[in-house]
């Protein structure tokens, strides 16, 4: 197939490198003001399931990588990487039904957009923390969403995916149906060797009293906050989200590095919120220069707050830690980073889970710890992308010792050896091998280093 024929047979759009605009429509597809330096040849807006089969066929009878792009918010651009990239804005359906507690949802759908549905509803799902990232990569990395300690990790709940494979079929895979595929798919992240075109998703009974509580310290205030927060989330039941927030914030005594312990709440009832807020306050340490007692919130209302610290049209780059280690430790660590951080929009998340947290299934998704953390470099001028970037790297290597692992969403994976962090020791040899049997010539995953056996030799 030529790239006429390509033309021909779709019912969307083809824009090629040769196109005037093709730098901006390519530019566009990334979230992050920061843009990759490798860019695909061939864009293809994709109208339909039958379209993401023939870029497929297209990409394959040419010898050229592949990649779908769902809403370009992966920090490192990856999925825009490969010669030919399919974008999937088209393919944003969206079907709840309520009776059964399921929906139906295009890889496009956001995080946003699913909770808004949802809850008009009485509905609910673990949506990611960012509401314009959407479901396709968010599900491929495993999902680490809202109240994920009581609901689960979000690829739990896939009851069903249709994948457009390497060969341009579209199946659909299941615990019964193509379960290898099923398991890639829950977790193997933008190494995963197909496109997602559709999802069957599990819902849960939303939470009527969702409440949160914040105290902020100096960060020097870390040890006692640590000690706290070590006791504290012992005795927190599942349904207790907690983040500690480390950034550059405005305290009586200027601009300082702080801590902002930031706990949710999501209770069946405003006396279960507002219980379990109160327990966990019990034992917080003196000192805090900011206290906002309990105080009734939504998903929608947390998202104006997560989306404050992620301006559109900044430069980002983030790198994600799994941690067993003791909360201080890794609070200790993360706070002598951000001392040294270059640019005051910078900010770190550390969120220790409750022992009661719901606990992962079988699945390509196999890197997990009791504590998560972030480090988000946020900037604007282009000409400190080394100083920003190298102050990241550092950091996250000072942390080395304490990980676990890495989370794919939030890995810096143009470093290789994150890459090695994503999986487990068999979840990725296991990959491995089903990456030279589904896709023998290596369409998909080229930009992560992926090959087969057959272009190794």
């Amino acid at each position: 197939m030529n790239e006429d024929t390509l033309r021909t047979r779709l019912k969307g759009q083809l824009v090629t490198a040769f196109e005037p605009g093709f730098g901006a429509a390519a530019d566009d597809l990334i979230w992050n003001g920061r843009k990759p330096g490798v860019r695909a040849r061939y864009i293809v807006r994709a109208a339909n399931v039958a379209d993401v089969q023939t870029a497929v066929r297209f990409a394959a009878a040419n010898g050229f990588s592949v990649s779908p792009r769902s809403s370009g918010h992966h920090f490192t651009g990856i999925s825009t990487q490969a010669t030919v990239v399919i974008d999937l804005e088209a393919l944003n359906h969206l079907r709840i039904d309520a009776e059964a507690m399921v929906c139906e949802a295009g890889p496009t759908v956001t995080n946003a957009r699913l909770n808004a549905e949802l809850t008009a509803r009485g509905l609910a799902f673990p949506v990611g923390h960012c509401a314009s990232v959407a479901i396709g990569g968010y599900l491929l990395g495993g999902g680490v969403g809202w109240n994920s300690g009581e609901w689960g990790i979000a690829c739990f709940l896939i009851e069903s995916v249709d994948i457009v494979t390497p060969d341009g079929v579209l199946r659909r895979v299941s615990a019964t149906e193509e379960p290898d595929l099923f398991w890639a798919a829950r977790g193997a992240g933008p190494g995963f060797f197909g496109i997602v075109t559709s999802y069957r998703l599990r819902v849960k009974k939303a939470k009527p009293a969702i409440m949160s509580a914040v105290r902020v310290y100096g960060a020097d205030h870390h040890g006692a906050v640590s000690g706290w927060v070590r006791q504290a989330i012992r005795r927190a039941p599942a349904n207790l989200e907690l983040s500690l927030k480390v950034s550059t914030e405005v305290s009586p005594v200027g601009p300082m590095v702080a801590i902002a312990v930031i706990a949710t709440a999501f209770g069946s009832s405003e006396a279960e919120s507002r219980a379990i807020l109160s327990e966990f306050g019990r034992g917080a340490p003196a000192g805090a220069f900011i206290e906002v007692p309990e105080m009734p919130t939504s998903i929608a209302g947390l998202y104006d707050m997560t989306g404050a610290g992620t301006p559109k049209g900044h430069r980002f780059a983030v790198d994600s830690l799994w941690s067993d280690a003791p909360v201080a430790d890794v609070l200790a660590g993360i706070v002598a980073t951000m001392q040294k951080a270059p640019s005051a929009k910078s900010f770190a998340v550390l969120s220790p889970s409750s022992p009661a947290a719901a606990v992962p299934g079988e699945a390509a998704f196999s890197r997990i710890g009791s504590i998560f953390g972030a480090i988000y470099t946020v900037w604007q001028d282009e000409e400190q992308d080394a100083r920003q970037i190298g102050w990241l790297r550092s950091g996250m290597d000072s942390l080395q010792p304490l990980k676990a692992g890495v989370y794919v969403g939030y890995g810096d994976i143009d470093v290789p050896a994150r890459r090695k962090e994503i999986h487990s020791r068999p979840a990725e040899l296991r990959l491995a091998e089903m990456r030279r049997r589904y896709d023998p010539r290596g369409l998909f995953g080229q930009a992560l280093g992926h090959t087969t056996s057959a272009q190794a030799a």
